[in-house]
C-alpha cells in the first residue's frame, strides 16, 4: 500500500508541477503585458501633461507679443514710418517692454515688406530681412492667423541660434492690419518649463510634423534645427492623425521606447523617451518575483498533495464522508475517524492526516475570513451577476455605505437599491458584458452614503467557472473619491486665469462657442481699463494687479453665475450674457457694472479713479468669436476717445 501511495504521490506531483510551470507561463505573460501596458500609459499621460505645459509656454510668449503688438507706439510707427519721434518712441518702448525677459533673442516692429522699424538689437533696425516673395508669404499667414502664433523653430539670422518665432499682426484704429510684431525666444526655456534637472528621469523631445524639424530635445539639444529622418515614427504619427479620436501612440526605436503625444494646434507631436531597459525593468522584477512565489507555492502544495493522498487510503466510506464534510465547510467532530488516528498502520496514518487536514482547513477558513476583513480593498463574490451573494468583507460594506452595526440580510438587490437608477443603468451596460470567457470588466460608479457625501467607486468584475462548475462573479472595488476631486480641481485649475480667478482666454472662447452652438444669443462684451499702463508705471504692477482683481470682482457682482467671464489677457476682459433680451436691459446691466468698477479705489492708487472702455454687441445670429470680438472692439475703441467710463452697442453700417 505504501509502494501504492507513493506512485499516486509522484503522479500527482508530476501533474501539479506542470500545471504550475503552464500556469507560471501563462500568469507570467499576462502580467508582463498588463505591466508593459501600464508604463506605457504612465508615458503616455507624462506626454500629455508635458505637452500642456510647453503649449502654455508658447501661449505665453503669444499673449507677451499679443501684448506689445497693440502699443500705440507700434500703431503710430507703422501709421506714420517717416517720423523720426514717432521711430525714436517705438525703439524706445520695444527696448522697455523687453526688460526682464532674458530667454528672448529679438523683438521688433516691421513693415509687410519686412523693413524694420524698431527692434532690441540697435543692428537691425532699418533693414529688410527677406525678399519680396518671402514677405508677401509671410504677411498672407499672418493675416491668415489673424492673431498672434509661433511657426516652429529656425536659425536667427544675427546671433546664428535656434529660435522659436513668433508673429503677431499690428492693427489701427479701425481694426485694419498695417504690419506685423515678431519676437523669437531660445527653445531651451521649455526644458525650465518642463521643469527638467539632472534628476529627470525621461527624456522630453518636440517637433514639427509639417516639415519634420525638431523644435525641441532635452537629451540633444544639437538635434534641435535638424530634420526627423525615422520613417517608422512618421508612420505612427500618420496613424495618430488619421484618427481623431487618438492623439496619442508609442514607437520604439534604437533601444528607446516612446510615447507619443500630438498638439493638434500647433501641428507638433511631444515624445516622452526611456531606455527599454529602465521601461521594463519593473516587469523583469515582477517575473523574478513570480517564479519566486510560484516555486514556493509548488513546494508547499507538494507537501501538502503527499498527505493528502495518503489519508485518502483510509476506509473509504469514513473517510468520503469526512472529505464531503470538510468541503462543506463543516468542521464538526465525532464522526468516526478520530477512532483511526491511534492505529499504528496504513489506516491510523491515513486517519490521522485526514484529521490533520480538518484542522488546517477549520484554521485556513478562519483566517480567510479575517484577511478578508482586513483586507484594504472591497471584496464582493455572487453566484452570478444579479443573483445569490455568497460574500462580503468589510470593506465593501464601508465603500457602498452599509453600518458597521448592520445585522440584517444583506444582498445583490439591497446592494442595488443603494445606486440611483442612472448608475444602475451603466453598471447593468457594464456587467451585460461579462462572461467566463472574457477579460475582466472594469468601470466606475458614483453611490451616496446616509451621511449624503459621494463616493467615487472602481469596480473590477471578473467571472470565474469553479471546479465544480459552479460559475461565480468575484468583484474588487476600490474608493477613488480623492483621485476624482484632484483630477476636477486641476481641470478647474486649467480653465481658470490664476490672477483673477475667472475663465482664462482658452476656456472662455471653448464656452461662448459652445453656448452660441446650441443656439444661444445674447449680449457680448469687450473691455478694458483705461489708462492702465499708466496705473502700472506710476503706482507698480501690484497696484496693476489690484485693479485687474477688482474689476473681475465688479463682472461678479454685476453678473449672473451662468454669464461668462474672461479675462483675455493684460487688463482686456470679455463678458458674454446668454439671454439679454434688447439693449435697454444691456444698458441697465452695464450701468451698474460701470458704477461697480469705478468704487474699486486700492489704498496703493490712492485717488486714482478706474474707468473702462466697453463696446457691447447684441448677439442675434450665430456669430463665432472672432466676429464678436472685432464688432465689440471696434466699438470699444470709439469709446476711449471719450473721457472716463464709456460703453457704446455696435451696430450694423447701414447698406
Amino acid at each position: 500500500m505504501r509502494r501504492i501511495g507513493e506512485k499516486i504521490t509522484m503522479l500527482v506531483i508530476l501533474a501539479e508541477v506542470v500545471a504550475m510551470v503552464v500556469m507560471f507561463m501563462f500568469l507570467n505573460i499576462w502580467l508582463s503585458n498588463i505591466l508593459e501596458d501600464r508604463v506605457i500609459s504612465d508615458m503616455g499621460i507624462i506626454a500629455h501633461h508635458r505637452a500642456d505645459l510647453a503649449e502654455n509656454y508658447i501661449e505665453g510668449r503669444c499673449d507677451f507679443l499679443n501684448g506689445y503688438a497693440r502699443s500705440q507706439e507700434a500703431v503710430n510707427v507703422l501709421t506714420h514710418p517717416e517720423d523720426p519721434e514717432l521711430i525714436k518712441a517705438a525703439r524706445d518702448y520695444t527696448l522697455k517692454y523687453a526688460e526682464g525677459y532674458d530667454n528672448i533673442e529679438g523683438l521688433y516692429i516691421a513693415d509687410w515688406n519686412t523693413y524694420v522699424l524698431a527692434h532690441i538689437n540697435p543692428d537691425s533696425v532699418d533693414k529688410t530681412f527677406r525678399d519680396s516673395s518671402a514677405a508677401k508669404a509671410l504677411e498672407n499667414e499672418i493675416r491668415e492667423h489673424q492673431g498672434s502664433f509661433c511657426t516652429g523653430i529656425v536659425l536667427a539670422p544675427v546671433t546664428q541660434k535656434m529660435v522659436l518665432p513668433v508673429y503677431a499682426p499690428v492693427k489701427n484704429d479701425d481694426n485694419e492690419m498695417i504690419g506685423f510684431a515678431g519676437a523669437a525666444f531660445y527653445p531651451e526655456e521649455i526644458g525650465v518649463q518642463l521643469d527638467i534637472d539632472e534628476e529627470t528621469k525621461y527624456g522630453y523631445t518636440i517637433i514639427n510634423c509639417a516639415n519634420r524639424m525638431y523644435i525641441y530635445d532635452a537629451a540633444r539639444p544639437e538635434l534641435m534645427g535638424t530634420e526627423c529622418d525615422d520613417e517608422e515614427l512618421w508612420d505612427e504619427v500618420k496613424r495618430i492623425k488619421a484618427d481623431p479620436k487618438i492623439q496619442q501612440g508609442d514607437h520604439t526605436q534604437d533601444g528607446q521606447v516612446m510615447s507619443i503625444y500630438y498638439m493638434p494646434d500647433y501641428d507638433w507631436i511631444f515624445i516622452v523617451s526611456e531606455p527599454e531597459s529602465e521601461v521594463y525593468l519593473l516587469v523583469g522584477r515582477v517575473r523574478n518575483m513570480v517564479m519566486v512565489i510560484f516555486i514556493l507555492v509548488t513546494v508547499l502544495l507538494i507537501f501538502i498533495l503527499r498527505y493528502v493522498i495518503t489519508g485518502m487510503m483510509a476506509p473509504i466510506e469514513k473517510i468520503n464522508n469526512q472529505i464531503v464534510r470538510l468541503e462543506a465547510s463543516d468542521f464538526s467532530r465525532g464522526h468516526g475517524i478520530e477512532g483511526f488516528t491511534g492505529r499504528n498502520d496504513e489506516f491510523g496514518t491515513i486517519s490521522r492526516a485526514v484529521m490533520k487536514l480538518h484542522d488546517t482547513l477549520e484554521n485556513q477558513d478562519e483566517l480567510f475570513k479575517e484577511m478578508l476583513d482586513v483586507q484594504t480593498a472591497g471584496m464582493v463574490v455572487a453566484k452570478d451577476v444579479n443573483s445569490e451573494l455568497l460574500l462580503i468583507n468589510q470593506k465593501a460594506k464601508e465603500l457602498y455605505g452599509i453600518p458597521k452595526d448592520y445585522s440584517g440580510n444583506i444582498t445583490i438587490e439591497s446592494i442595488r437599491k443603494l445606486f440611483k437608477k442612472e448608475e444602475l443603468d451603466h453598471i447593468d451596460e457594464q456587467l451585460g458584458k461579462i462572461s467566463p470567457d472574457a477579460e475582466e470588466v472594469v468601470f466606475e460608479s458614483t453611490v451616496e452614503h446616509d451621511d449624503g457625501t459621494k463616493h467615487y467607486l472602481l469596480t473590477r468584475v471578473k467571472s470565474v467557472i469553479l471546479s465544480n462548475g459552479e460559475q461565480v462573479s468575484i468583484y474588487s472595488l476600490m474608493d477613488i473619491t480623492e483621485q476624482k476631486r484632484l483630477e476636477e480641481d486641476l481641470k478647474i485649475q486649467s480653465e481658470t486665469d490664476f490672477l483673477t480667478g475667472i475663465c482664462n482666454r482658452r476656456s472662455g472662447e471653448l464656452r461662448i462657442e459652445k453656448l452660441i452652438k446650441e443656439g444661444k444669443t445674447g449680449m457680448f462684451c469687450l473691455l478694458d481699463a483705461n489708462k492702465f499702463k499708466i496705473i502700472n508705471d506710476t503706482y507698480g504692477h501690484d497696484a496693476g494687479d489690484e485693479v485687474l482683481i477688482g474689476i473681475a470682482n465688479a463682472m461678479r457682482d454685476t453678473f449672473r453665475s451662468s454669464d461668462v467671464l474672461i479675462r483675455l489677457g493684460g487688463d482686456e476682459f470679455v463678458i458674454f450674457a446668454p439671454g439679454m433680451p434688447d439693449e435697454t436691459v444691456g444698458t441697465n446691466v452695464i450701468n451698474r457694472f460701470i458704477k461697480s468698477v469705478e468704487s474699486i479705489s486700492p489704498e496703493s492708487i490712492k485717488d486714482h479713479r478706474v474707468t473702462i472702455s466697453l463696446g457691447a454687441v447684441l448677439v442675434t445670429d450665430k456669430l463665432n468669436f472672432s466676429e464678436m470680438y472685432s464688432c465689440a472692439d471696434a466699438v470699444m475703441y470709439e469709446c476711449k476717445k471719450r473721457d472716463g467710463s464709456a460703453f457704446a452697442f455696435y451696430h450694423k453700417p447701414d447698406v
